[in-house]
């Protein structure tokens, strides 16, 4: 299992291309903890030509989980998964919590 608490509007690298880590993925939790404002996520694996194959693209309201849990294994030797924020009230007392099993 892996943890992710991200505090700000940016691109997070879960699971990198070739890591010891593999693409064996069974679920992915998206927690928006803002009380009301929402966070616009893009979940989405990347080649090491940076071509971008997007899984979701979508808003998470306040208080909100996203749980993700069909077709998500991937191979990691041809892509990596990442994860961009924009906008919503993120920081590090409402981050958006990102729990990958």
């Amino acid at each position: 299992m892996q943890t992710f608490n991200i505090t700000s509007a940016t691109t997070t690298t879960l699971r990198d291309i070739h890591a010891d880590i593999g693409g064996n993925v069974k679920s992915i939790r998206l927690t928006n903890t803002h009380a009301s404002t929402a966070v616009t996520v893009s979940l989405f694996l990347e080649d090491s030509s940076s071509n971008k194959f997007y899984v979701i693209d979508t808003d998470i309201p306040g208080h909100t989980t996203l749980l993700l849990e069909e077709n998500l294994s991937f191979s990691n030797r041809l892509f990596s998964l990442k994860l961009t924020t924009t906008a919503g009230g993120l920081s590090t007392s409402t981050p958006l919590s990102v729990i990958i099993k």
